[in-house]
Order: structure tokens, then sequence, then C-alpha cells
């Protein structure tokens, strides 16, 4: 019986016998014949001694362009502003996030802590987000009717249903359903409370 060759030529034997003697042979080879390696020439000298002066430093403190820290910015924000509250044509660098005409139309709650807050409790544009979310679930569920947004949708006459159907009927919820089917199996089995308590 002969030992697997592993898709090659030789059987494991063969080839164990082969490494083995490999190893002994090792260095025992013929001499090879030496690389003659050149020595990398010299550096490339400037032909003058005269070199430009070396550029300053751009990351140094007082370059102006150097970016501003927080703590800086919000310390020349606050004196710029302090220096012109009496200024009526003074126009902070920091602008409030909500449009004043916008923040003037809502009915604003008579705490003084809540003053910013209207008195519905939404933003001016939070109502028309709060529809469109609900716009784009109910399409996203259901899909348009009239046509397809998606080729893995059905064809539209796929969705129609046919005269007979009664499309208005849901059916009974699955949670119904699965509760009866339970209930049933536990009747089958004869695993319900009485079964363990024999004198009820």
């Amino acid at each position: 019986m002969s030992s697997p060759t592993y898709g090659t030529d030789k059987t494991a034997n063969e080839q164990l016998v082969e490494d083995v003697s490999g190893m002994f042979a090792l260095g025992m080879g013929e001499k090879k014949e030496r690389i003659d390696y050149k020595p990398r020439p010299d550096l490339v000298r400037p032909s003058s001694k005269n070199l430009p002066p070396p550029q300053e430093s751009v990351a140094s403190a007082d370059n102006t362009a150097w970016p501003e820290s927080p703590e800086q910015r919000r310390a020349r924000i606050r004196a710029d502003a302090t220096a012109n509250q009496n200024n009526p044509n003074y126009r902070p660098e920091v602008v409030p996030d909500v449009d004043p005409a916008a923040r003037a139309r809502q009915p604003v709650a008579v705490n003084a802590r809540l003053s910013e807050r209207p008195m519905n409790g939404l933003e001016p544009g939070a109502r028309s987000e709060r529809e469109e979310v609900r716009r784009r679930v109910a399409e996203q569920r259901q899909g348009s009717p009239t046509s397809r947004k998606y080729l893995s949708e059905p064809p539209l006459t796929y969705r129609e249903p046919s005269a007979t159907a009664d499309a208005n009927d849901i059916g009974e919820d699955e949670a119904v359903k699965e509760r009866r089917a339970k209930a049933a199996a536990r009747k089958e089995s004869g695993s319900s409370g009485k079964s363990w308590i024999p004198w009820l």
C-alpha cells in the first residue's frame, strides 16, 4: 500500500527522506560566485557655499495666521461686545441660531426661565419636520399606489386586489391567533395549571 502524494509526484515517505538528506547536505554545495558590489557615489555638494537663510518657522505664536484657541476667541468676542455694548450700530460676531422674526411670531411662555421656549414646546419648523417624517414612514410602509419608486416593488397591476376579494378586511390579529394556538396546545398536552394541583 502506497502513501498519499498530496498533489505532488512523490509520496510522503520519499519527501521526508529527501528533506532530511537535504538538511545534511546544506552548505556542502558548490561555491557560488561572489557578487561585485560597487560603492555608492559621494553626496552631490552645491557649487557655491552661499546658501539662502532658513525660512522663518510658520508655527510660531507671533504668526497672524496661527489659529485662535477657543478660550482666546471667547475672550476677544466678550471684550469686543463689552466695548460696544452702548453702540446701537454694533453687529456682534456671534449671531443667535433662531431668526428673531420667527421667534416673535410664536407665543412665548410667561415664566422667565422658559422665555426662550414657545408655549407649544416646538421650535418654529418642528411641526413641519414631524409631518415630513410621518409622510416618509407611511410611504416606506405601503409605497405609492400610483407609481413604483424602486424596481424591487411589485408592478402596479399586482397591487390591485381582485374583484371578489374584500380589500378592507384586515383579518385577525396575529397575537390573538398565537394565544389561541398556545391554549389549544396546552389543552391537548394536559399541562394546564390544574394538572399540577390535584385538589383543584
